[in-house]
Formats: structure tokens, sequence, C-alpha cells
């Protein structure tokens, strides 16, 4: 078997680049839990890489429902009312029930972008201030840099 040299300057760089940025955490898929637990069990890689995860995260599930082809808001209405035989009245409904889950959507991932900006913003502004690698510098030999002494 041959082992692949490790490559550090990449790690390093991947570090640099995602150390102390603020992100948020946004999972599909098409059962009911829309990437949950996946998402959960990232946070905790991503922190330790030194990123700053938002506790706002947007999963969306059964996102064949949810979203469009082109990934925009679908928010379909099921509902067993065939359109072409219904009355107005049942078709303004349908409409504004779509309209609803649109808005709702909409100020669920509201959410989760409002607190990304608010910490990318404070983020950048305290890197002016303070230069973060002076005060934890990169681990730049081994991962046991950050052991107790």
């Amino acid at each position: 078997i041959k082992s692949v040299p490790s490559q550090p300057i990449k790690t390093i760089h991947l570090f640099i680049y995602l150390y102390l940025h603020a992100l948020s955490t946004v999972t599909y898929s098409a059962g009911q839990w829309g990437g949950t637990r996946a998402a959960v069990a990232l946070r905790t890689t991503l922190s330790e890489l030194g990123c700053l995860p938002v506790s706002a995260m947007i999963h969306i599930p059964k996102a064949q429902e949810v979203l469009d082809r082109d990934g925009n808001i679908a928010a379909v209405v099921n509902t067993f009312i065939d359109t072409a035989t219904s009355d107005d009245d049942t078709k303004e409904k349908q409409q504004q029930q779509q309209q609803h889950n649109v808005e709702r959507w909409e100020k669920y991932c509201g959410r989760c972008f409002s607190q990304l900006e608010w910490w990318a913003e404070a983020t950048r502004k305290h890197r002016e201030v303070v230069d973060p690698f002076d005060e934890s510098p990169v681990f730049v030999k081994t991962p046991d840099q950050r052991n107790a002494p």
C-alpha cells in the first residue's frame, strides 16, 4: 500500500481561510429531517476549524416540495382540489396559502441570514482592531501543539 504524503500547506491555507469567519449551515434532504443530523455533526467540526457558526441553521425537509428546479422557494400547496374544475374562491385561497408559505420560508431563512450578516460584520470590524493570529497562532507543525502543557 502506497502512502499519500500529507500536504500541510493546503491544510494551513484552509484553516487560515476559515478561521474566525462567520458561517451558516444550510441543509436539505428528500426526507423529513432536512439534513438536520448532518448539520449538527458538521457544526462541531466547523467550530474546531475556528469557524463561528451562527445559531440559526436552515434545514429544508422534503426539498423536492419546497424548492423549484432553480432552487427558489416554490412552497407548493399540497391539495387534492383539481384546479381546472375549482371555483375562483378556491384558486384564490390556494394562491394566498402559497404566498403565506413563501413568506414563512423567507422569514425562516431571513433569521439565519440576519445572524450571519451581524457576525460577519462584527468579526470584520474586530479584525481591524486585533489580529486574531497574534492572539492564537496557527498550528504549523503538529496537532499536539494545542495540547495542555
